[in-house]
């Protein structure tokens, strides 16, 4: 009885088109991808083994008319039948990260080896007892399939197989290591199956079953495997996407990983130099270079991501060597330093690779996370550092885990102002004080206002951060007070951040009213950098503020370009010298320089603060070009309030 094969036929036309589209798009680098190539390779073969056994072969007669070769290629097909549900399950494993963990379990591994092997065995076996099927010749060239008394062992053993995948799956859901649309597919592609599979054991004339499982295959290509979400399309490595899953994976499932992290330095130059185009051409060349290096010394279990920016990641799993990865890793940096060639000139790439083990080195996603985006700032330039090796340096740690500590001490309060007083040349005494913050962690101790305040804007803690600025200030400023201390006002750094909210103006005058404060005791201070973020809307809220009654501050003048033409165009009442302008002080030529620029600032109407002086020479320098206000180490380093109120109380009365 031969049977109808038009939906088999289909199978393999959908098969080889979804196996074709996997190979041009490289959907082959990597177990993970590699295992869906090799199901969908079963699934096409075991079609083919599907016609050969069932269906009319004129091209073959006689010999497709005989039994021995139709129970061969039903051999064939019942051995690859298992083995296609063993290779699903070795492919959701490698997706959600948990086949090694079915491996490590004996009962689990029990559970997955045993019933390939059995039916393995009893097909085989079938060929002395005709236990499970048999073909009976009809005329010369024709043949009749038949049950034997023992097919329910084979179908049993395809449910067993169709539980324990979805009990997997079920159990790789709830450990977070699939997201609801794959969990969704994985399920929905059981009754798929399942009715393909039924119709073909009712009606077995029709040969239903492997037109199902294509279709579900290309449903995984689209929903799980997922090309455009998974594959970086101008570098040809998986996506940070893909990254992000399978760290989550690493970590849910309690194995270890190899993480790398390659970082192309001077991208911005390079991207400047070539172009888009060549640029794109560049970043594909380094993928390709990073996978083959790897690839040739090193089988395990491989992927390599591209996160963006210049920043590449290889996660290795398995029974790697580390002393093989670390030597590779040693090795390819001269290799890929020379890589690139434009127009005959070779371009010099600068790397700083990286490498950790997760979760032995790092303990959780987060700060892996945060390691990528910041380890290149403590490794030197195209050199390979491991990260237990650097992780002792406090600047580093600090980095790795900023987020934290800000967070930490927002809900702690270990923040503490500091105050360091103002020289005024004119009176002689002290008439002022910066307002500087400092953090305290338990663990690491003070950590610099420039680590944590860029941290602190990019994540908007710096609003909270502020708040807590202006509030301690005026606070401190009602027990200041001025005939017993001399200080009139305090300067107090406002973030870019700040300036960009539109009721701030509000906050400041209900915090000044609520200490009973006058406005002209609190001076604002913004960096010409600041200023220049959005003019618009800052200059809107600083002439918000002034209509208070408060002043402004030009800070850190003189440390970058200095536009002076908006620069006056904003409220500022005093304009700081930056430290950089005054150690910059070393010849005849760079004092004319600086008297003219003083010069420039006083004709302006502007009042000056010198920062960062140190010395009587420069302090008296400065004073007799007629600065009013001077700060630096060689009057007093910033302190705290208790240690602030004495030296002016000290300072009052010497005076």
């Amino acid at each position: 009885m031969y049977r109808l094969y038009y939906l088999d036929v289909a199978a393999i036309f959908v098969l080889t088109a979804l196996l074709a589209s996997l190979i041009f798009r490289r959907m082959y680098r990597g177990k993970e991808n590699r295992a869906f190539v090799h199901y969908v390779m079963i699934l096409l073969v075991l079609t083919v083994t599907d016609i050969f056994r069932a269906a009319p072969l004129s091209l073959m007669k006689p010999i497709s008319g005989t039994v021995a070769f139709r129970e061969f290629w039903c051999s064939i097909y019942n051995i690859l039948n298992v083995l296609n549900y063993a290779a699903y399950i070795y492919m959701v494993g490698r997706m959600t990260g948990t086949f090694r963990l079915i491996m490590k379990k004996p009962l689990l591994r029990f559970a997955f080896i045993t019933p390939v092997i059995a039916e393995i065995a009893i097909v085989i076996s079938n060929i002395f007892t005709h236990s499970i099927f048999y073909y009976t010749q009809i005329g010369e060239l024709d043949t009749e399939y038949h049950r034997g008394p023992l097919i329910w062992v084979v179908v049993c053993v395809g449910y067993y197989f169709v539980i324990f995948s979805f009990i997997h799956i079920l159990y790789s859901f709830k450990k977070g290591q699939l997201d609801k649309v794959k969990f969704a597919v994985l399920i929905v592609v059981f009754p798929l199956n399942i009715i393909s599979f039924e119709v073909q054991y009712m009606y077995p004339n029709i040969l239903a079953q492997m037109f199902g499982f294509a279709i579900s295959a290309l449903i995984l290509s689209f929903f799980v495997i997922s090309p455009e979400e998974y594959l970086d399309m101008e570098t040809g490595a998986k996506s940070y996407t893909a990254y992000r899953r399978s760290i989550r994976n690493v970590y849910a499932s309690g194995d270890d990983a190899f993480v790398m992290f390659g970082k192309l330095r001077n991208v911005a130059s390079i991207r400047t130099a070539l172009g888009a185009e060549m640029y794109t051409t560049l970043l594909h060349d380094i993928a390709d270079s990073f996978y083959s290096m790897f690839k040739m010394s090193f089988k395990e279990d491989m992927n390599l991501y591209y996160l963006k920016n210049g920043l590449f990641a290889f996660v290795i799993r398995g029974d790697y060597n580390v002393s093989v990865i670390e030597s590779t890793a040693q090795t390819m940096i001269p290799k890929l330093r020379d890589l690139f060639v434009v127009d005959g000139i070779r371009l010099k790439l600068d790397f700083a690779i990286c490498g950790v083990i997760v979760p032995n080195e790092i303990g959780n996603e987060r700060a892996l996370i945060k390691l990528s985006e910041t380890y290149h700032n403590a490794v030197p330039l195209n050199k390979y550092v491991r990260y237990s090796e650097m992780a002792p340096e406090k600047d580093f740690i600090v980095k790795n885990n900023i987020d934290r500590i800000i967070s930490d001490a927002i809900k702690n309060d270990r923040f503490e102002m500091y105050y360091q007083p103002i020289y005024s040349t004119r009176e002689g005494k002290f008439v002022s004080a910066e307002a500087l913050i400092r953090l305290k962690d338990d663990q690491l101790g003070f950590i610099s206002p420039g680590l944590f305040i860029p941290a602190a804007e990019k994540s908007g803690s710096i609003l909270q951060i502020g708040e807590f600025v202006i509030n301690d200030v005026c606070r401190f400023m009602a027990d200041m007070e001025e005939e017993n201390t001399g200080i009139r006002f305090v300067e107090v750094n406002l973030s870019v951040v700040q300036c960009m909210q539109s009721n701030m103006a509000d906050k400041i005058k209900e915090v000044l009213e609520q200490y009973s404060i006058a406005p002209d005791r609190i001076n604002f201070e913004i960096t010409e950098t600041a200023s220049d973020y959005v003019a618009e809307a800052v200059l809107r809220t600083m002439n918000d503020i002034s209509g208070n009654g408060n002043g402004f501050s030009l800070d850190d003048y003189g440390s970058g370009y200095s536009n002076l033409g908006r620069m006056m165009s904003f409220p500022y009442r005093i304009i700081k010298l930056d430290k950089s302008l005054v150690d910059s002080l070393t010849d005849q030529r760079s004092y004319e320089i600086m008297r003219q620029t003083i010069s420039l600032l006083k004709s302006l109407g502007a009042e000056i603060v010198v920062e960062g002086v140190e010395d009587k020479e420069k302090a008296d320098w400065f004073s007799e070009m007629g600065c009013e206000y001077i700060q630096g180490f060689y009057f007093a380093k910033p302190m705290p309030e208790r240690e602030f109120k004495e030296f002016c109380r000290k300072a009052m009365m010497a005076s």
